[in-house]
């Protein structure tokens, strides 16, 4: 399969073609054998230490229910035709009739054209946002997210995009982003369902892009940060904030989130689980990795020892990696005990926010309420 390949029939995976080096994966070493900081892995270092801004390829939830799903979510991204929609072939859409056409084009080439047995709940396409920091100016977003596509769907898949920009948009969006309706069936009959692999080598070459435009970006995975929290469903995080300002209860599934955790935290404190332990195993992974790469940039020029410094910083300053649950468990439990007098380690940072800092903060998509995106 070519890199341009998007998962086919929901098993294969993309070739990976970016010689960028997973730093914080531990390299393997024989007989003694000196760790190697090649260029491309002491240029990453240097962004992990900066905390370069992370960018962000989010898939968003699939159009479903037929055909009138995929219609009220091509009036969404487009602001009922008020921004201009272009598709994979570079036309570029600005009235409602050829609107129309284009979506009655793609239910009917969905229905004919797909190698799975036919569904009444198949979805008709795929919703992806890709979304920079607030400062990144609109337009270098827009020309690397058009690169993105290209080679990641072009050739292969029907797709269209919008530019939602804070200049032209303020109350709905704070963060340059584009989205990318992608029709859900390739035109090799098999349907669009990307992994986790795929969506982090589509983050890898956002970055790449965006650093190509003179965009500092970065792509890494949440652990390699220490974070071990997904960043809240958009449906979930819309619905608290709605619930904020209009003074009403929380969604239901954060409810039971937080009487888990009650519980848990009145009871006497437990052994870490077996999944726990694995978390925090693979943090210390991650954190010797950088380690080792300090030791060895030690032995180098100025600049090596500098960033040998920041890396061991880096490593200091890890959270704490706690599930969100065990995190608000935590939590109780230290308040609970600091009112009887107990007192708790205080040099341990904790999980940052639960909805992540690089996750995009953009009105919310009609696709996005859907069912939870599988295989």
């Amino acid at each position: 399969m070519t890199a341009r390949a998007a998962g086919q029939g929901g098993g294969a995976r993309m070739a990976r073609d970016l010689n960028e080096d997973e730093v914080w994966r531990l390299a393997r070493r024989v007989g003694g054998e000196k760790l190697k900081v090649s260029p491309a892995a002491r240029s990453r270092l240097r962004r992990i230490a900066k905390r370069t801004p992370e960018v962000v390829v989010k898939l968003t939830g699939r159009t479903r229910r037929g055909p009138v799903h995929l219609k009220h979510h091509l009036d969404y991204i487009s602001r009922n035709m008020k921004l201009v929609m272009t598709t994979q072939s570079g036309e570029q859409i600005t009235d409602r009739d050829r609107l129309r056409t284009l979506h009655d084009d793609w239910v009917g080439r969905n229905a004919t054209q797909q190698v799975a047995r036919p569904s009444p709940n198949a979805a008709q396409s795929v919703s992806i946002v890709l979304s920079m920091s607030p400062q990144t100016p609109a337009d270098k977003v827009e020309q690397a997210a058009r690169v993105w596509a290209r080679e990641t769907l072009g050739g292969q898949y029907d797709y269209v995009m919008v530019r939602h920009d804070p200049e032209v948009d303020k109350k709905q969006t704070t963060r340059p982003h584009m989205h990318v309706t992608v029709r859900a069936v390739g035109y090799d009959g098999k349907r669009l369902s990307p992994g986790p692999e795929d969506l982090q080598l589509w983050r890898e070459r956002f970055a790449r892009e965006l650093r190509r435009l003179g965009v500092e970006a970065e792509a890494t995975p949440r652990q390699a940060r220490g974070i071990v929290q997904k960043s809240k469903k958009n449906a979930i995080y819309h619905m608290q904030e709605k619930t904020k300002k209009q003074g009403e209860a929380e969604p239901y599934v954060l409810r039971r989130q937080q009487r888990a955790a009650e519980k848990a935290a009145q009871a006497p404190e437990q052994e870490p689980t077996s999944w726990e332990k694995k978390i925090q195993a693979r943090q210390d992974s991650i954190n010797r990795a950088y380690l080792n790469y300090a030791d060895q940039l030690d032995r180098g020029d100025v600049d090596d020892r500098r960033l040998a410094r920041d890396l061991r910083k880096v490593v200091a300053e890890m959270p704490v990696p706690l599930p969100r649950r065990k995190e608000m468990e935590v939590h109780m439990r230290r308040v609970r005990d600091q009112k009887h007098g107990l007192s708790h380690p205080t040099s341990s940072r904790p999980q940052e926010p639960h909805r992540e800092r690089d996750a995009p903060v953009y009105a919310q998509d009609t696709a996005d309420a859907g069912p939870k995106l599988g295989r």
